[in-house]
């Protein structure tokens, strides 16, 4: 079985007061949000305990309900203590990471009852995409500004009325509450909130350590833009994208997700076009490309099962795909994405991580940020 367990403490001789870090997980957890975040306070610890002693380190613990393993979604099971292990006074900084299971998580009286008092002693607290309904859940971001996924801010402005969403910034920092709206960013949120304890100096090193530009981080990535107040219109083209993301395993068509708001195709294809700035069929394409790169990196499936999967026809379709839009074979990237993951983590995991065949049903919260097919987006008005 394979199992990811991470419990770093702080380095030693430092004279400042450690900084505990909890990240709270449910089933259905992205990894890489736990993976992301952690390797950043990983190797600021490091950089603190060689170059800047007697500041304040980190100690890093998982955390879910009743403890114990918990199912990521790339079927690596995560070791995690129980909150009742803790005391309410005992983190400086709580992050709750994306998954399907928050959406259960939130309707939880024994968590969101433990989140509340939690938030009395807590310096700040952060929730990635699905995690933002947990902490609104709680109460906790009441009357303030907030983030999540494009097309769950809709639901989050439902349900939880008093949550001011904004819908054109990727993270958003209100107080002492940060959120941002897409998977596969705890690197992003966990560099910023280095940045605010240690300064851009340290987070730079960090930053260069993990490969990425050392200040993306600091970027205000736009979301998808849409209108802070929707239309009819826009109602139900977020109603449609939903749509596509829950069925594009399946074999539908424009039609088919036009059918389903009650429009005819030509209407729909133009409102779609205008209301988000894809077509219809280049957005659902753009989705199942984002999905086999996932199953490429996360999984040994063979290309041809990957592509049924993700609702594509067949693995030679989807090199003809991938060679257009990213220059590469499928097998070429798995490859290259492979040897980058050994290189980043192969320091700073405490043990390696062996994902097996990705059982996962793919919604939007499955869905990596889509950064590494810019190529695909900025080719958006030619599919």
């Amino acid at each position: 079985m394979d199992q990811l367990s991470h419990n770093m403490t702080a380095p030693k001789g430092g004279h400042a007061s450690i900084k505990h870090i909890g990240i709270l997980v449910f089933d259905g957890v992205i990894l890489a949000d736990v993976v992301g975040a952690a390797d950043v306070f990983t190797i600021a610890n490091k950089l603190i305990s060689s170059v800047f002693a007697g500041e304040a380190g980190y100690a890093v613990s998982l955390l879910s309900l009743h403890g114990g393993l918990i199912r990521s979604s790339a079927t690596v099971d995560i070791m995690t203590s129980p909150l009742a292990e803790y005391r309410h006074a005992e983190f400086d900084t709580l992050i709750i990471a994306s998954g399907t299971g928050n959406f259960d998580a939130y309707r939880d009286p024994a968590l969101l009852l433990w989140l509340q008092e939690s938030s009395t002693d807590t310096r700040r607290m952060a929730g990635i995409a699905t995690g933002v309904f947990v902490m609104a859940a709680a109460g906790l971001l009441n009357h303030l500004h907030v983030t999540t996924h494009w097309a769950l801010q809709d639901k989050l402005e439902r349900e939880f009325p008093l949550v001011q969403v904004n819908r054109d910034h990727a993270l958003c920092k209100d107080g002492r509450i940060f959120t941002v709206n897409d998977v596969g960013m705890a690197t992003h949120l966990a560099l910023n909130l280095l940045e605010t304890d240690h300064g851009p100096s340290v987070t730079k090193r960090v930053a260069e350590s993990l490969a990425i530009c050392p200040r993306q981080y600091e970027q205000d990535i736009p979301a998808r833009q849409t209108k802070s107040r929707e239309s009819p219109h826009s109602s139900k083209i977020q109603q449609a994208s939903r749509w596509l993301f829950e069925h594009m395993a399946e074999q539908i068509s424009v039609a088919h997700a036009a059918q389903f708001v009650s429009m005819s195709e030509r209407n729909f294809q133009r409102l779609f076009k205008r209301e988000t700035g894809w077509t219809p069929h280049g957005f659902l394409l753009h989705l199942r490309l984002e999905a086999v790169r996932q199953q490429l990196t996360e999984t040994d499936l063979p290309v041809d099962k990957i592509a049924r999967r993700c609702g594509l026809l067949n693995g030679e379709y989807v090199s003809k795909l991938f060679r257009k839009y990213l220059s590469v074979s499928p097998c070429e990237y798995r490859k290259t994405e492979r040897q980058l993951q050994a290189e980043v983590h192969s320091e700073k995991l405490p043990a390696p991580i062996s994902i097996g065949e990705n059982r996962h049903s793919l919604y939007p919260e499955h869905l990596a940020s889509s950064y590494s097919l810019q190529k695909i987006a900025e080719a958006r008005t030619e599919i």
